[in-house]
């Protein structure tokens, strides 16, 4: 039973990846990079999008993956593991810079609108300047399989950090979005 069902999946996988698929989608003019698509649900919107790497079976679009890279050390010791490597002060710090050089446009998680860098240093300000509170750190990313080398690839699309909120006795509670920075 099994074996049937994987031979289904690497029939569809192999279906949905085919040259046909691609010519209903709308590929755009050769050499271009980009392929739209034509025939969308009602209310789905129309954008461009890039083909897949060669070789790539497309596993996730726009997938959104959160880290606490600052959790509770009383708490569950596996939370502090899997994060033991990290060492992101640098990510942090180079956003913000290109933020206040004017090198970087960041966007309100919620609205989507650009903030300016005022907007970006009232938000720090709520927190003190303490960019150490950064506790969370969510990334949207679209994620390939490359079958033939078994292989997954991720291309991360965005960041945004999340600041610390505090009970009355002094545990993190919850997060705040500060902003939503595009990557390439």
């Amino acid at each position: 039973m099994r074996r049937f069902a994987l031979l289904v999946i690497i029939i569809v996988l192999a279906a949905s990846c085919g040259e046909g698929d691609r010519e209903k989608r709308g590929a755009s003019p050769a050499g271009s990079g980009q392929t739209v698509s034509e025939e969308l649900p009602a209310g789905a919107a129309q954008t461009a999008t890039e083909e897949l790497p060669a070789g790539a079976v497309l596993i996730a679009s726009d997938i959104v993956t959160e880290v606490i890279i600052r959790p509770d050390p009383e708490g569950d010791p596996w939370e502090v593991e899997k994060v033991a490597g990290y060492n992101g002060q640098s990510l942090v710090d180079s956003i913000f810079n290109r933020i206040y050089n004017g090198r970087m446009t960041v966007y309100d998680y919620h609205s989507g609108e650009p903030l300016k860098p005022a907007d970006v240093k009232k938000i720090e300000a709520e927190f003190k300047n303490d960019r150490t509170k950064i506790g969370k750190i969510s990334f949207t990313e679209d994620w390939y399989y490359f079958p033939e080398e078994n292989r997954v690839e991720k291309r991360t699309k965005s960041v945004t950090f999340g600041y610390e909120l505090y009970n009355n006795v002094g545990k993190v509670y919850a997060y705040k979005a500060a902003f939503r920075a595009d990557l390439n």
